[in-house]
């Protein structure tokens, strides 16, 4: 028991369990802040059609206002008291059905345009044009018609939003989940690589099949990561995959210069600098006394590799003289 009264030392596994309790609770005030901002989006979209509507002089249905103020105002509190991530989730849904109502309270002037408006936005996303064609051919009679025939126009125009949300939640669900797998993959490359290159200073500790495994799986893993597949529908063009396409060339490139410096030391392809070939420049470099490297054995040590990584693509050059040609049939 400790002197004094004084309390023990935390322990590294409770240190470890703060740390992971404090990451659980910052992604849940992550999510928590994400899906308010949802909510209060959707209110302040409601709110708007219903100014508009007033602006145009209609009279919105009063008991719908109250009831889809009432229903947001109900799952905004929901979500600053709710702790777990999908039902936070699953909120944002509930406040996009409550936000697609103001179809009927849209100026029946401007249904038509409304409803034209976000279906060329969705084709704008390159949701597939097949969708986009059926529904337009399944609403267009009644927008077409919704100056005198509001209400079929206003039905119309929510199933048009309904639609819209679901393909909203869609690329933003999808670009999450693979931002996460992209974060995951290159952070794990990054481990293995430098374990593999700590294993191979040390090899009486770590036998030579265990840097040769580590660098196979790292190797493999920028694969993956190089090649997941692109969401072709996307809110904002290209800027939702960025991030995780931007890891993978930072992942591609590290492994790009590993493998390019590995096969010029081999003698592949050869070139000197100022009379020092690649393969000097490594066995000057890994030698334990420092007096066999020189300034330049260190310029050339750093630069090649920098070059391999700048443009990873400078990979393929190898991969023919190793390889050969590929397998598939290019077009010229």
């Amino acid at each position: 028991m400790p002197k004094n009264g004084t309390s023990a030392p935390p322990t590294d596994q409770d240190l470890g369990a703060n740390m992971l309790e404090h990451y659980k609770h910052k992604k849940l005030e992550r999510r928590r802040t994400k899906t308010l901002s949802a909510i209060r989006a959707e209110r302040l979209a409601f709110e708007s059609m219903a100014q508009r509507a007033q602006i145009a002089g209609e009279t919105p249905n009063s008991a719908l206002l109250t009831s889809v103020d009432e229903r947001l105002r109900e799952i905004e509190r929901r979500a600053n008291q709710e702790t777990n991530l999908e039902e936070l989730e699953d909120l944002v849904g509930d406040a996009e059905q409550q936000g697609q109502l103001r179809a009927y309270i849209c100026p029946s002037a401007e249904i038509r345009n409304e409803g034209t408006l976000a279906i060329d936005l969705m084709e704008e996303w390159n949701v597939p044009r097949s969708r986009v064609a059926k529904l337009r051919s399944l609403v267009n009679a009644q927008l077409q018609s919704a100056a005198q025939a509001p209400e079929p126009g206003r039905s119309a125009l929510r199933g048009i939003f309904e639609e819209s949300d679901s393909w909203s939640s869609y690329t933003s669900e999808y670009e999450d989940k693979m931002r996460r797998f992209t974060r995951r993959i290159f952070w794990l490359t990054m481990f293995m690589l430098i374990v593999a290159i700590y294993a191979l200073r040390f090899p009486l500790i770590f036998p030579l099949g265990v840097p040769i495994l580590l660098a196979g799986a790292a190797g493999s893993r920028v694969s993956v990561m190089a090649k997941m597949p692109v969401l072709e529908v996307g809110l904002s063009g290209e800027l939702e995959s960025y991030e995780r396409r931007i890891l993978s060339r930072i992942g591609a490139g590290v492994a790009g210069s590993l493998i390019g410096c590995g096969l010029l030391g081999w003698g592949l392809v050869s070139f000197s600098v100022q009379g020092h070939s690649f393969a000097e420049v490594l066995d000057a470099c890994s030698a334990p006394s420092a007096a066999a490297r020189t300034g330049v054995h260190s310029l050339i040590l750093l630069g090649v590799p920098m070059v391999f990584g700048f443009s990873e693509r400078a990979l393929a050059s190898f991969e023919l003289k190793v390889l050969g040609k590929s397998g598939r049939n290019d077009s010229p």
